[in-house]
């Protein structure tokens, strides 16, 4: 019978067990400790399930994310973090305006100095070269120096510039001189019950009688380019094992000193500092990151914040992971988050220091070559496989590791005759269901076009699709009647007119807190066709980075008279066209610039990244932004003009209200360029040049000319502010 040896049961060795198990394949995994699950593992400390240091589950792989969600329950989280820096608060990610905001003047003049003059040929042969040539100097040694620093543990002419390149991201500070750059954020997973140790808990407790703990690998013995035993000792006594395959998860420089090796691969310990703290909960966030090196703690996780279904109410605990070495770790974080005002010391109630040796693989100069001959050599032995972070020397998540895990079990059963690929097993994994739909409708009277749209919904040939309508105030008693002629729809009042985008965000962070996957924005001066949701979502799934999804828009009433096939920038003379004339014999799926906001299937993930709608708008370019800020985050807007809507264009909101019309337009456009002109100091003069000539002087708009510079004053004057993000 084939034997497969696992050495270590952490997240990878649990893991390549577990699917070992699903294969009928007999395997013994040795671990050196008492417990399981090494950095991913979660212990009970004063009623609180407390994990070493912080950790999430995140994954843009669909079967991997699938088959880790069926393990154990877990709860879906909008990441919420800060960053800590020069005794400011920050946002996380760091937004560069907000940044040279809290500098002094003469800091921000030499940010500024520092960027103009960066030296653009200097050789990228470290991570400070390569931050410097892209940033200047200042902002190396303000915000990338003294956190990446503390993390390795060597200075940044010694890290790797493979590091920077792989985690190095900043919007550049001159990009375009606006209050926010700051749009991105993610969603996380995290077990409700157990801490994220749950996981590993569960692995473990399918394969438990095939773990030895306490048993502690020693040397590898080879025969005829294979390793044939696995020599271990377990309570003072020397044992064997033989093997036709091993999977070690243990860190490389100990591999390769069990094949009587040596490779100067570096590792930073991680000590884990626990407070317990008498008061309910110190920050809403799930993270803080503090930058400055004269702070110990590299981040800060509080495990409330993660599941607030166990521990003490009254009380909660903090753990701060700290790479620097102190005489008095403890003692060090607790001065630090007094120092931040986030604790007082007559506060804590007890605390608790874990290390863990060989936590982050540290990334030097030297370490690329050296890895790869460590490699060259373990290829040797054609039944080794090395699996996770350690292992690997690179910097993994437990669902890297699980993932590597089936990557490694797919070639050892490769080997065995009448074995099954992994990727050929049924896996349990949850039934996939239709994508549920969350049609949201906004409306501002006109009760008969809101009905003749709530009809068409009602005729989609989707079934799992719910309908939302928003009301922005009403006042000819359309809540009243879509409640009494459509029980099914879910209606929610505004009470006032919020405006386009406020009003919509209402209605999509309720279908987003319902469980949406998709949502479908409408006008309710719309009708779609029966099979228009489902052709859009056809495409949508279709695309793993997909945004927002439009159909062709036709005039109301018309059969061919297209309306919108998707908007695209036009450089000159300088506009946002509607209407791509070039592709409107096209009946090919394509991906476009801009997506008028009148009926579009947005994917969830958008919302998640680029947040909801800006409410700084109250009509006008809110989805041209939207648009803007869902590419920005490398997701596609796709047209497909196989199926079309109709729109009666814009009766709510030009209507007979010119003013009011020119006022907003003038507002919304000054804002839009604020936030997306690149750069603004030319591109809004020339879009405000632009529009005077085109509306005021050619087409004799005279009389609305002091609406619309109303409009541009305002725009001017009102503050950018952060996008809004989606409510937890």
């Amino acid at each position: 019978m084939t034997q497969v040896i696992i050495l270590g049961a952490g997240i990878a060795g649990l893991s390549s067990g577990w699917l070992l198990q699903q294969q009928d394949i007999d395997f013994i995994v040795l671990e050196k400790q008492s417990f399981v699950g090494g950095l991913a593992r979660s212990f009970d400390w004063h009623g609180f399930y407390c994990d070493f240091a912080a950790h999430r589950l995140f994954t843009r792989n669909e079967e991997i994310l699938h088959q880790m969600l069926n393990l154990v329950p877990m709860g879906r989280h909008i990441r919420r973090s800060r960053i800590y820096l020069r005794n400011h608060w920050m946002a996380d990610p760091l937004d560069v305006i907000e940044l040279i905001g809290k500098l002094s003047i003469n800091e921000r003049l030499g940010v500024l100095y520092s960027y103009l003059t960066r030296p653009k040929n200097l050789t990228e042969g470290n991570f400070e070269q390569y931050v410097i040539r892209r940033y200047g100097r200042s902002l190396y040694e303000f915000f990338f120096q003294p956190y990446t620093e503390k993390l390795f543990g060597i200075p940044g002419d010694q890290i790797s510039v493979l590091w920077a390149r792989q985690k190095v991201r900043l919007a550049n500070p001159l990009d375009n001189l606006r209050e926010n750059t700051k749009t991105k954020f993610q969603y996380f997973y995290y077990p409700i019950h157990g801490g994220y140790g749950a996981i590993v808990n569960h692995l473990y407790d399918g394969i438990k009688n095939r773990v030895i703990l306490g048993a502690q690998a020693t040397r590898f013995e080879t025969n005829d380019g294979k390793i044939s035993k696995i020599h271990y000792k377990l309570n003072d006594e020397e044992h064997e094992l033989p093997a036709d395959f091993v999977i070690s998860t243990l860190p490389m420089s100990f591999n390769a000193q069990m094949l009587g090796q040596s490779y100067p691969l570096e590792f930073q310990k991680v000590d884990a500092v626990y407070l317990w703290i008498n008061k309910p909960r110190v920050s809403d966030y799930h993270w803080i990151y503090f930058i400055d090196s004269t702070i110990a703690i590299n981040r800060l996780v509080e495990f409330k914040n993660m599941s607030p279904v166990e521990g003490d109410p009254d009380t909660t605990v903090l753990c701060a992971e700290v790479t620097q070495t102190h005489p008095d770790v403890a003692n060090k974080v607790i001065d630090d988050l007094e120092h931040a005002g986030l604790i007082r010391h007559t506060e804590i109630l007890d605390t608790k220091v874990v290390r863990e040796n060989f936590a982050y693989p540290v990334y030097n100069q030297d370490y690329a070559e050296v890895l790869q001959t460590a490699n060259q050599f373990f290829k040797k032995f054609e039944n080794l496989y090395l699996v996770g972070r350690a292992a690997e020397f690179r910097h993994r998540e437990a669902d890297d590791n699980f993932e590597a895990a089936i990557e490694a079990i797919n070639k050892i059963t490769a080997m065995i005759p009448g074995a099954t690929l992994l990727k050929e097993v049924r896996i349990p994994m949850p039934q996939k269901t239709k994508p549920v739909i969350f049609a949201v409708i906004l409306t501002y009277n006109h009760y008969s076009d809101t009905e003749e749209c709530l009809e068409s919904l009602i005729r989609s040939d989707y079934q799992n699709m719910k309908i939302v309508l928003v009301d922005n105030g009403s006042s000819d008693g359309t809540p009243t009647k879509v409640r009494e002629l459509y029980p099914q729809i879910r209606v929610i009042e505004n009470g006032q007119n919020m405006g386009v985008p406020a009003g919509y965000n209402v209605g999509f962070q309720y279908a987003l807190k319902n469980g949406a996957d998709y949502i479908l924005m409408l006008n309710n001066d719309t009708v779609i066709q029966p099979n228009m949701v489902s052709q859009l979502l056809q495409v949508a799934e279709q695309d793993p980075n997909i945004g927002i999804v439009m159909p062709k828009v036709l005039y109301y009433g018309s059969d061919n008279e297209v309306w919108s096939s998707g908007g695209r920038n036009r450089s000159f003379p300088p506009a946002i066209l509607l209407l791509d004339k070039s592709n409107l014999e096209n009946d090919q799926t394509r991906m476009i610039e801009y997506a008028p906001g009148c009926g579009l299937l947005i994917h969830r993930q958008a919302f998640e990244k680029a947040g909801l709608f800006d409410p700084g708008y109250f009509f006008f370019f809110d989805d041209w932004d939207f648009s803007e800020r869902v590419r920005a985050y490398g997701l596609h807007i796709l047209s497909v003009p196989t199926t079309h809507m109709w729109h009666k264009v814009s009766k709510t909101v030009k209507g007979s209200n010119l003013s009011l019309y020119w006022k907003s337009f003038g507002a919304s456009l000054v804002r839009f360029y604020r936030r997306h002109g690149r750069p603004v100091w030319f591109s809004l003069p020339v879009q405000i040049g632009y529009v005077i000539l085109r509306d005021f002087i050619w087409k004799r708009n005279w009389a609305y000319i002091p609406d619309f510079w109303e409009g541009v004053q305002e725009g001017l004057q009102k503050p950018l502010g952060n996008y809004p993000e989606i409510k937890p």
